[in-house]
């Protein structure tokens, strides 16, 4: 059987507000960063704590919902897929990862008075 998994879930906090594009076929786009945390033991008796940064890209109706509802600080729930890349800088090569999220959640309650209306999004497979 030659099957392989290549799923990424995270919960974390949104590092900035998303960045918000449409591609030439009309398909929109929304780019962020999402900071994880993780708690280690130090040499001592106490505890190191390491935050972790994550490029984020969501397309379609969820980079819609990312627009309207995702803002700096943020605490949300993702699944995705990771996808590698690199680009070139003054000649050198510079790995990229980011997460090609399918689903989004967000975790953080909305503010006093305001309402949020979510909907079932499935995105097709391949995006």
């Amino acid at each position: 059987m030659s099957r392989s998994v290549n799923k990424v879930i995270l919960v974390g906090h949104v590092g900035r507000d998303p960045e918000v594009r449409e591609t030439r076929s009309g398909t929109k786009v929304a780019n962020f960063s999402l900071a994880t945390n993780h708690r280690y033991p130090d040499e001592g008796e106490g505890f190191r704590e390491r935050t972790d940064w994550h490029r984020v890209t969501v397309w379609n109706r969820t980079a819609q919902f990312a627009e309207d509802y995702v803002r700096k600080g943020d605490r949300v729930y993702l699944e995705g897929r990771l996808e590698y890349d690199s680009y070139e800088r003054d000649g050198v090569t510079i790995p990229t990862a980011e997460v090609q999220v399918r689903e989004l959640l967000l975790l953080t309650p909305p503010a006093a008075g305001e309402t949020v209306e979510v909907e079932e999004i499935e995105e097709p497979a391949g995006v």
